[in-house]
């Protein structure tokens, strides 16, 4: 009887999560065959014409403008990280404290997130803008250098980095936060009768207890990351000089701005591959120190 329940059990589960596989199979899966599929062939527009097997790949991976988009692709994800991740757990740190108005600073604070990458993209072109952007009459009326956020390839980097983290953050801090009120309040009792500093019910507590959480969020966003088109494209249109052009704004480019869909798969798939190259690393470091602090 407990086998026949738990083959019941079994086939009612399969039964529910069929209809969620079958629509990442349709909507994931076969759009990354045909990926793979048209970043092995020659193409005339939208047809495939023959069969180019590696060439796609070599092309990209044989010249210095591929290399460059890997390389900003990878800048781009780690700066945007290594600036989302403490503001918004930092914030979230802040927000989970009994402080005045909580409710409506929560609200507050998530409101970037709720804007399109484009509406983000245009607001901070209009902030940055070299000849009547507020940002840079400020720093004009401070210095009396005009600073233009756009000509310059290292600021550029920043700037695309510093609107990106400025509309995602939210993300990392609503998970953080969520994590940090399934904290147990006797933990941190226990830390204060024990004569534990701040510092250290941090490192001891909430770190390792949010840690799991923490690995999510950067798997999330560094998929995101990855993937990003819409906010460097309307920023910055990837430049100067290709400065902040990433291998999903070349995929984008080469299959629906100059037609080249093989060479254009061939972008995608080497972001499908990082994905799962920086996924895999990920959770490798989070396993380790999840062993360690069990």
């Amino acid at each position: 009887m407990r086998k026949q329940k738990y083959d019941s059990d079994r086939l009612i589960a399969t039964a529910f999560l069929s209809p969620a596989i079958l629509i990442i199979l349709l909507f994931t899966g076969i759009p990354i065959i045909v990926a793979f599929r048209t970043s092995l062939a020659q193409t005339n527009y939208a047809q495939i014409v023959g069969f180019a097997g590696l060439d796609n790949f070599i092309e990209i991976l044989s010249s210095p403008e591929g290399w460059q988009k890997i390389m900003n692709s990878v800048i781009y994800v780690l700066s945007s990280l290594l600036l989302v991740l403490p503001l918004g757990v930092g914030a979230a740190l802040l927000l989970n404290r009994e402080i005045k108005m909580r409710g409506f600073q929560r609200t507050v604070i998530i409101l970037p997130w709720v804007l399109s990458q484009t509406v983000t993209a245009l607001l901070w072109r209009w902030l940055l803008n070299a000849n009547f952007g507020p940002i840079v009459y400020i720093l004009y009326a401070l210095t009396g250098q005009q600073v233009d956020f756009f000509n310059s390839s290292g600021i550029a980097r920043v700037t695309v980095a510093v609107a990106n983290v400025w509309n995602t953050f939210p993300i990392v801090l609503i998970l953080t936060l969520a994590a940090l009120q399934t904290i147990p309040g006797e933990l941190y009792e226990a830390a204060r009768v024990d004569g534990s500093s701040h510092f250290n019910s941090f490192k001891r507590i909430t770190f390792p207890l949010i840690l799991p959480t923490l690995g999510t969020a950067i798997l999330m966003q560094s998929i995101e990351y990855f993937n990003m088109v819409t906010l460097i494209y309307v920023l910055t249109s990837g430049g100067p000089f290709g400065a902040t052009e990433t291998l999903s704004v070349k995929a984008f480019r080469e299959g629906f701005e100059y037609w080249h869909m093989g060479l254009g798969s061939a972008y995608s798939v080497i972001i499908f591959l990082l994905n799962i190259i920086f996924s895999l690393v990920y959770i490798r470091i989070i396993r380790g120190r999840s062993n360690e602090n069990a």
